[in-house]
């Protein structure tokens, strides 16, 4: 077969032409250049990175002899000798790779391993390069662990794997390890435009942005995606073929949705929407994509246009000016958990359509300029659904606060209880229940304030009685709990006196619990009349737990 696909036939051959690496490729290159070389190395990173292309030029690296064939150890191997051509093209004696997701077993590795202990047949070093190494089962890694310790003088051991978590420390702690990165999709970009330069293919340069994205960070991948494009395309790469082939949304489409939740326009928002779907795009792949112009417009308001490339910067530009730092940020969070939870919606187009109006139901200025319904300020309210029916309200000082709150524009302050601002009258704490509930004390403060009953208050001075049974609150400390609490509400210079005495039983705590028990009866007389539990205990022979009935609310 004559043609050899892109990423074969790129596959880097020595260290100046792996890309994207290069904190990996100094410190290997100064290894080799000063004899420092580690018995087992590690490369990790994702699928299409260069973790075995690396292997292999390091083997080369390890066993080039040069042009002149007297040659040693070097970080530039002169791809022309025997061993360099031999590695090249998968017959060198002494490169042994293995997949470790086919070879899992402890037989196959200690078959392996055997033949550690023979010398390289005719290279410098006998080269292990193990392929997914974390595919080994526990007892293949047990078997090597002797040998990747002390292997002998002569071997090198290179493991490759995408997922190190699955390795056993014991091998980790063995070898000298090394990640590499994801590639930058301008990275791959870049060069997917050398090579197409290179094989003469025409291309336009948004179709590669393109495909160096939906690479996600592998040069594999990319270079699968390029063969592919180039083959949809006809021997040629062009932007609106490549989005075809992709399912990748134009990025026009992305700004006007941006425009519409800026101007609050839903209705056009929904028919670009429609005008999506028509394409059959994904819609993960659209939030995944607003996401990501999101993120340009947050730099573009931070740090500025030069922050972009340039071909974007403008049209970025006018549509940042359009929301508030805080707006792009919410956008953000919302199209990344809309994504997340793309798959909960009845169906994607639904799932999608929410999370833009949800961007504009939650924009600064509300839903101002919407083109939405707005709701009549006059309408009915719902019947209140708790224990207790809103117009059967037997206090006419709240009716008249709440009908002075419902009056009020909508996001204005209620305004404050009498007592919640300022000194209060002796009417006011007169009032003693209604005083302290206001107040929602807590703690010693609130204890002593529901368990005592009110005496008078003249002077300055707050005077309280507790029972005898409560006469544990006439300590100091409670009152002056107490006093902290309400010298912003009352005087200054209040004080409290707390006698123990003979009480009447119109506490604030003895109220509630008097209260509380004619909720418990009422309760117990509602469902003891009730004809349906009469029915059923007389059908059933049962009993009524009394003890177990609590009321409503």
């Amino acid at each position: 077969m004559s043609h050899q696909v892109l990423a074969r036939k790129w596959r880097p051959r020595k260290f100046e032409d792996v890309i994207g690496q290069e904190h990996v490729i100094k410190a290997l290159a100064n290894a080799l250049d000063t004899g420092r070389i580690h018995h087992a190395y590690l490369f990790t990173g994702t699928r299409g990175v260069g973790k075995t292309t690396l292997a292999r030029i390091l083997a080369k690296a390890l066993n080039c002899v040069g042009t002149d064939g007297n040659g040693g150890m070097t970080s530039k191997p002169c791809g022309v000798c025997s061993a360099c051509t031999e590695i090249d093209s998968g017959r060198f004696v002494d490169l042994l790779e293995v997949d470790a997701a086919t070879n899992t077993k402890v037989d196959e590795m200690r078959e392996l391993l055997e033949t550690a202990q023979y010398a390289p047949v005719s290279g410098r070093y006998k080269v292990y390069i193990i392929d997914e190494v974390h595919m080994l089962s526990k007892s293949a890694f047990n078997a090597m662990l002797k040998t990747l310790e002390e292997p002998p003088g002569h071997v090198e051991f290179i493991l490759a794997t995408t997922d190190p978590q699955k390795l056993p420390i014991t091998v980790l702690s063995r070898c000298l390890q090394f990640n590499l990165r994801n590639l930058a999709p301008n990275l791959l970009a870049e060069h997917l435009t050398k090579i197409l330069k290179s094989e003469n293919v025409p291309f336009e340069a948004r179709a590669l942005d393109m495909i160096g994205r939906a690479g996600e960070g592998s040069a594999r991948d990319s270079l699968s995606l390029l063969d592919q494009a180039i083959a949809y395309g006809a021997g040629a790469v062009k932007e609106a073929e490549v989005a075809t082939m992709l399912g990748a949304l134009d990025q026009t489409y992305l700004y006007s949705l941006l425009l519409h939740i800026a101007n609050r326009d839903a209705k056009s928002l929904v028919a670009e929407i429609e005008t999506i779907a028509t394409r059959a795009i994904s819609f993960d792949l659209t939030l995944k994509e607003l996401a990501s112009v999101v993120a340009k417009l947050a730099l573009v308001q931070t740090v500025g246009a030069e922050a972009v490339d340039g071909a974007e910067a403008k049209k970025l530009t006018e549509i940042a000016s359009r929301f508030a730092v805080d707006d792009i940020q919410l956008i953000y969070q919302i199209a990344l958990l809309g994504r997340r939870d793309l798959h909960l919606a009845p169906d994607e187009q639904s799932g999608f359509t929410m999370t833009m109006l949800r961007a504009i139901a939650f924009l600064h200025g509300g839903n101002a300029g919407a083109t939405t319904t707005p709701i009549s300020a006059t309408a009915t309210p719902a019947p209140a659904t708790g224990g207790y029916s809103s117009a059967a309200s037997t206090n006419p000082t709240e009716d008249k606060r709440i009908a002075a709150e419902a009056s009020l524009p909508y996001g204005a302050p209620s305004p404050s209880p009498p007592w919640a601002s300022g000194a209060s009258s002796t009417s006011d704490v007169a009032n003693w229940s209604a005083f302290v509930s206001a107040r929602r004390l807590t703690g010693m403060a609130g204890m002593l304030a529901k368990q005592a009953e009110f005496l008078g208050y003249s002077g300055g001075v707050l005077s309280l009685v507790v029972s005898e049974a409560q006469k544990h609150l006439a300590d100091k400390k409670y009152a002056e709990k107490l006093r902290a609490d309400l010298v912003g509400v009352l005087d200054e210079g209040l004080r409290i006196n707390v006698t123990v005495g003979a009480a009447s039983g119109v506490s604030v705590a003895a109220v509630e619990e008097r209260a509380q028990r004619e909720r418990e009866q009422a309760a117990v007389q509602s469902i003891s009349s009730d004809p349906f539990i009469k029915n059923l205990a007389d059908d059933f022979g049962a009993t009524i737990d009394l003890a177990a009935i609590r009321p409503v609310g």
